[in-house]
């Protein structure tokens, strides 16, 4: 029963015989506001969301869900259940790439290592199932992708090694030179123990020039060694070093991966300190993308006190770099909450 909503309340009258299941908020995709829902609405699509029939409300629900999830009001580990039980039946791509992005960020920043751990062989399984039986290139595309970004068991790890030697084939995905570059920084990330050679090769790989000298740009920021990326931060602050914009934000995205942010924590208050800088002499952009860089693998509370702490000892701050600070931390004060 559709109901349109242009003043503080709406009623629609309904069959008294037929049960009142669950309201949708912006079900037709359109609306925009915070929505809350009632917990009988909540309990149904945990349980019967891909039942729905119309990808449109299916999508429109997959954002409200995860809006609960921002807010609390459902667990991040009870949005991951879900979205496993629906991924093997969803064959809209626009849903299956939004929900794989809501998952792969609850799957970083709002569960446990633990938790991680405990919901990683069945999540990855479920990614690679979807590369299999994915008609489309596209599709295929899509869940590498994000079986790439969120792999952490030796098994998967071992696959995606494979992958980049071209020991193992994806039938009907092509894996092109930027996917092998991606592939090699997300294996080294990992730290798997050929991490260095893998990028050694992977730079001798390039025939594209432009794309080797990014790599070797950002490959310090991977290093193994808390020394060498301690000393890429730090040539940041010239900047001479930042010109390459594109390149110090994907640098500084891996040197806070969420497998590195015990040890980069230590980076986030000078790069809040830097942002003045980065404001002054950077693209109207880049300061919204280096805090978001800086903070975006960041869960914890301690992470969330640097950045309160700075704030607090800068009340007179510019407005303007508050709020991007503001912005790009919701989701760590969120998790760290």
């Amino acid at each position: 029963i559709p109901a349109g909503v242009s003043k503080p309340d709406a009623q629609r009258k309904r069959d008294s015989a037929q049960p009142q299941l669950w309201i949708l908020p912006t079900g037709g995709g359109l609306a925009y506001g915070d929505f809350t829902l009632d917990d009988s609405t909540r309990a149904f699509l945990l349980q019967h969301l891909p039942e729905l029939k119309d990808p449109l409300t299916r999508g429109a629900a997959w954002v409200t869900l995860w809006e609960e999830v921002m807010d609390r009001r459902v667990p991040a580990s009870s949005f991951i259940d879900l979205s496993m039980h629906a991924l093997p039946r969803e064959d809209t791509e626009q849903n299956v790439q939004l929900v794989l992005s809501y998952v792969s960020d609850a799957f970083w920043t709002f569960l446990s290592e633990s938790q991680r751990r405990e919901i990683a062989p069945q999540f990855e399984q479920i990614l690679r199932s979807g590369i299999d039986r994915s008609n489309s290139s596209s599709m295929k595309a899509t869940y590498f992708s994000a079986f790439r970004s969120t792999v952490t068991t030796p098994e998967g790890i071992a696959f995606l090694d494979r992958v980049w030697r071209k020991q193992d084939k994806i039938p009907g995905l092509m894996l092109a030179e930027p996917d092998e570059a991606a592939m090699a920084l997300d294996l080294a990330v990992r730290s798997v123990p050929a991490a260095s050679a893998i990028l050694e090769e992977q730079r001798g790989r390039f025939m594209n020039p432009d794309r080797k000298a990014r790599f070797e740009f950002v490959m310090p920021a991977l290093s193994d060694r808390q020394e060498t990326r301690d000393a890429w931060f730090e040539n940041l602050r010239d900047l001479k070093n930042r010109r390459r914009e594109p390149w110090v934000l994907e640098g500084l995205q891996y040197l806070h991966h969420p497998l590195r942010a015990a040890q980069s924590e230590k980076y986030i208050r000078p790069s809040l300190d830097l942002l003045v800088e980065i404001q002054r002499t950077g693209d109207i952009f880049f300061p919204t993308r280096w805090m978001n860089a800086t903070l975006g693998g960041h869960n914890t509370r301690s992470a969330a006190d640097v950045v309160r702490t700075f704030l607090n000892d800068h009340k007179n701050y510019p407005i303007r770099l508050r709020r991007i600070i503001l912005q790009a931390a919701d989701e760590l004060f969120r998790a760290a909450s």
